[in-house]
C-alpha cells in the first residue's frame, strides 16, 4: 500500500479517525500500536461499536458509532438532526461504514449514504475501489455507479498528459481527448482497472466503463469547495454516458 511504501522509506505517518462532532480524535495509530490501512484503536474514553442493522459491501460492515465524553450533545437548535445523529445512549452516529478486527483495530470503508445496493441485492460502498482506481497514473477521477443495476460501471475522467505520453511511446496517430476513442487506450484503461481494483471483489469492481477529458472542478461545479465530488451532480450530468454502458 501507500501507507507501506512511504513507511519503508523512513517517513512515519500515524493515521488517526474523528468528526467534528467528537471534538477531537476517536481513534489513532501510534509507535508500537499500528496496523496498515486502519486508522488505529479506539483512544482512552471512547468505545467503538459497529451497528450491523446498517449493511455493508462486508460482511463484517456496519455503521461505526462512537460513545465518550467527548461526543457533543447535539446540534444547535437543530433538534431533528440531533435525533438522527444521537442515539438514546448518547452514541454518535457517525455515517461511516467500518469494521474493528480481532485487536480492536478500526477499519473505515466508506460512507454509509454514498453507499447502494445492486440489482442482486449486494452492497456497493464506492468509496475505497475509487481510491484504489486513482492510483493508476492514467486516472485522473472516478465515479463509480450501479445502483439497482446488474453491475457496476465507471466514469473516468483521464489523465490527459499521462495517456498521451503512452500514445507517444506506443507511436500512436493522434492527440488529445480523440485518443480516448482508440482501441488500444481502452485496453490500457482495462489493464489498469484490472490491476488497481484486484482486491476488491468481482461484483465491485466496473464492467464497463466511459472515458473523458475534461477534469471535473469546483468551476463547473462538480465538486465542492473542500473538493469532494457532487455524486448526485455528476450522475444526472453524465445520465446519457452512464446509460449507454449498460446498453
Amino acid at each position: 500500500s501507500v501507507a507501506e511504501f512511504v513507511n519503508d522509506i523512513g517517513i512515519s505517518i500515524y493515521e488517526g479517525y474523528g468528526l467534528s462532532e467528537n471534538t477531537a480524535a476517536l481513534s489513532l495509530n501510534y509507535p508500537g500500536a499500528r496496523r496498515f490501512g486502519s486508522v488505529g484503536k479506539p483512544l482512552p474514553g471512547v468505545r467503538i461499536e459497529i451497528d450491523k442493522t446498517v449493511e455493508g459491501s462486508k460482511e463484517e460492515d456496519g455503521e461505526v458509532l462512537a460513545y465518550g465524553e467527548n461526543i457533543m450533545i447535539g446540534y444547535h437548535n437543530l433538534p431533528d438532526k440531533t435525533k438522527e445523529s444521537i442515539t438514546g445512549e448518547r452514541g454518535l452516529r457517525t455515517g461511516d461504514l467500518g469494521h474493528l478486527d480481532a485487536d480492536g483495530y478500526l477499519y473505515i470503508t466508506g460512507r454509509v449514504k454514498e453507499q447502494y445496493k445492486l440489482e442482486n441485492g449486494k452492497y456497493v460502498a464506492p468509496a475505497p475501489l475509487e481510491e484504489s482506481l486513482k492510483l493508476s497514473a492514467y486516472v485522473d477521477q472516478i465515479i463509480l455507479y450501479g445502483f439497482n443495476r446488474p453491475h457496476n460501471v465507471a466514469v473516468i475522467v483521464a489523465a490527459m498528459p499521462a495517456v498521451e505520453k503512452f500514445a507517444e511511446e506506443n507511436k500512436m496517430s493522434g492527440s488529445g481527448p480523440s485518443l480516448l476513442n482508440e482501441p488500444e487506450i481502452r485496453k490500457l484503461f482495462q489493464e489498469q482497472l484490472e490491476h488497481y481494483g484486484k482486491n476488491f471483489k468481482s461484483f465491485e469492481r466496473p464492467q464497463n466503463f466511459a472515458l473523458l477529458s475534461e477534469e471535473w472542478s469546483i468551476d463547473n461545479g462538480l465538486l465542492t469547495p473542500t473538493l469532494k465530488l457532487k455524486r448526485e451532480v455528476v450522475e444526472e450530468q453524465f445520465k446519457s454516458q452512464i446509460e449507454s454502458l449498460y446498453s
